[in-house]
């Protein structure tokens, strides 16, 4: 992965986390989640613009379900955009086409 990376290979907190299904609550840095730094996000805000447009109750600092029908939507405004914000999609779409394959929406845990 280029953008994201994986709990292991976390260097302190401030990411955000790309958590499988419904937030528990409780859990935080889950192996099989993936995580997305604030310097990556905070270059790129066409990509947090994309998901506010279609899920405007995102809350960077909070947790925030995002359904695959939002998830889909988020990726029509992310081809109007640059490379690297569409890479960003991309790599985050290979993982959720997985998840949703379990999960009917996955949460992003904010910093």
């Amino acid at each position: 992965m280029k953008y994201f990376i994986k709990d292991k290979d976390r260097k302190g907190t401030c990411y955000y986390e790309f958590y499988k299904g419904k937030w528990d609550g409780e859990s935080f840095w889950k192996t099989d989640s993936i995580l997305l730094h604030d310097d990556i996000v905070f270059q790129n805000e066409e990509f947090i613009d994309a998901i506010l447009k279609v899920v405007p109750s995102y809350n960077p600092f909070g947790e925030t379900e995002i359904s695959n029908v939002e998830w889909k939507v988020i990726g029509q405004f992310i081809e109007l955009k640059n490379t690297t914000v569409r890479e960003i999609y991309f790599e985050a779409d290979e993982w959720l086409q997985e998840v949703f394959k379990e999960y009917d929406c996955f949460t992003i845990l904010g910093i």
